[in-house]
């Protein structure tokens, strides 16, 4: 079974504790490093403790090639069906991220990394399913994430068994408490089991503290790709209260442009998922009054918002879609308005199946491929659905119309296919490679790389 979230490679050290909770003064919510015990404070000043309290079954180990906190110690099960972690405080009806991750390292001497599942809170369930391939790779580990707004002060984290050959594991758990409003549209029963979370026109990976709720961004750049432009907003701040969400401040003031982008290789499974869908927009330059840029979003056939997307410099715009089916071949394709003088662009993305709680919490359980996600592809082949309208027409016109008019509509039409081609020509793939740092950093769906001499992002 294969995972559809996100491969994450951050900087080995101190690092990996960039990306965790709560701060020893403000307490938004709880970082756990399983297999160990006591507690400490790393270099982003968010407190770690223990997971003793949590946790009554399982055993710990210490990965002594390691030194890295949180990563260097973890708790496998090699008994029962079931086994939980449980009386984590959390604030009751606001909504929360709960992050788990798993740092294999082949603990066990088995080359072979388990599978399993994993359910927070009893609700929605999750599978872990760690890529042998990575075994050579010792600076990757892998997560799962799910946004959902607890019923209780205290929630559980479960893990399930599914092989009688696997066992269980875990190396830590994070919970970060959002404010109101944020995913507001998001139900009481329902839950959010992340695909892809993206920061366009960066080159790396964002993080706590950089995003105070706790949310990581994989990096996404032009690279090598002509065909995009990687922007930097010139607007001293960024207002951000237009975007409910509150993507950081960072993640709006750079941006990815190019005419007629397509993002494709969605890492969605290849049957249809109910999918929420957030893209964010802020316009990073001062335009003039003859300057315009101004788009339609379209997630296959399907136009998103009722009114095009016009970016305000210096402010965020947010556009959600949700409870549409989507799969492993959609695309979501930006497409300019005739009036528009400026290419399209966008500054982050959030993709995520919906779990409804409907089965046994199994309904945002994982599928799909373990392809990078917002890859792209150019506009000039299949579009998914929202081909640029356009192609060969029979030419019907009756004979009586006469040779005259039927050579003007062969010239008219000929302009038009060319002026076709070309727009086609330059839709911008949006790069789906990890991008090449000075620090090594990168992520792809749930994993996460971290060069382990790294210090930092």
């Amino acid at each position: 079974m294969e995972s559809p979230h996100g491969v994450l490679l951050l900087a080995f050290i101190s690092t990996l504790a960039i990306v965790h909770l709560v701060q020893a003064q403000d307490q938004k919510g709880i970082s756990i490093d399983c297999g160990t015990t006591g507690s400490y404070v790393d270099s982003n000043n968010v407190t770690w403790v223990g997971d003793k309290g949590f946790v009554t079954t399982g055993e710990s180990i210490n990965i002594t090639d390691v030194t890295t906190k949180p990563i260097n110690t973890l708790r496998y099960f090699p008994t029962g069906q079931t086994n939980c972690y449980t009386n984590i405080p959390v604030t009751k009806g606001r909504k929360t991220l709960v992050r788990t991750k798993y740092y294999y390292e082949n603990y066990d001497d088995k080359f072979s990394p388990p599978s399993f599942d994993i359910v927070y809170d009893g609700k929605h369930r999750d599978s872990v399913d760690i890529t042998e391939s990575l075994l050579d790779d010792e600076d990757t580990f892998y997560f799962s994430e799910v946004i959902f707004a607890p019923a209780s002060e205290n929630i559980s984290v479960c893990l399930l068994r599914t092989s009688p050959s696997d066992n269980p594991f875990i190396s830590s758990i994070e919970v970060y408490s959002f404010d109101d409003g944020m995913y507001k549209d998001l139900g009481p029963e329902e839950g959010l089991i992340l695909y892809q979370r993206i920061t366009y026109g960066a080159k790396k990976l964002i993080s706590y503290p950089l995003d105070p709720f706790g949310r990581l961004w994989s990096p996404s750049a032009s690279g090598d790709n002509t065909a995009l432009t990687d922007l930097s907003t010139s607007a001293p701040s960024i207002d951000i209260t237009g975007a409910s969400n509150k993507p950081p401040e960072i993640v709006m003031s750079k941006a990815l442009s190019g005419d007629g982008l397509i993002i494709s290789d969605l890492p969605l499974p290849s049957t249809a998922t109910l999918v929420y869908l957030a893209l964010y927009f802020s316009e990073p330059q001062s335009l003039g009054r003859t300057q315009k840029r101004s788009f339609n979003v379209f997630l296959d056939d399907m136009q998103v918002g009722s009114h095009p997307i016009v970016p305000v410099f210096g402010k965020a715009t947010q556009l959600v879609l949700r409870d549409v089916e989507a799969t492993s071949g959609s695309q979501i394709v930006l497409k300019s308005t005739d009036d528009s003088v400026l290419p399209t662009m966008i500054n982050g993305l959030e993709l995520y199946s919906i779990s409804n709680n409907q089965h046994g919490g199994s309904g945002g359980k994982s599928g799909g491929g373990d392809n990078g996600g917002g890859g792209g592809q150019s506009g000039g082949g299949n579009n998914g659905g929202t081909n640029l309208k356009g192609g060969k027409k029979k030419n019907s016109l009756p004979l009586i119309l006469g040779v005259t008019f039927a050579s003007v509509f062969v010239i008219l039409w000929s302009a038009f296919v060319v002026n076709i081609l070309r727009k086609r020509q330059n839709a911008k793939p949006v790069s789906n490679t990890a991008p090449t740092t000075s620090t090594g950093i990168w992520m792809i769906n749930r994993y996460i790389h971290v060069p382990r001499f790294n210090i930092g992002i």
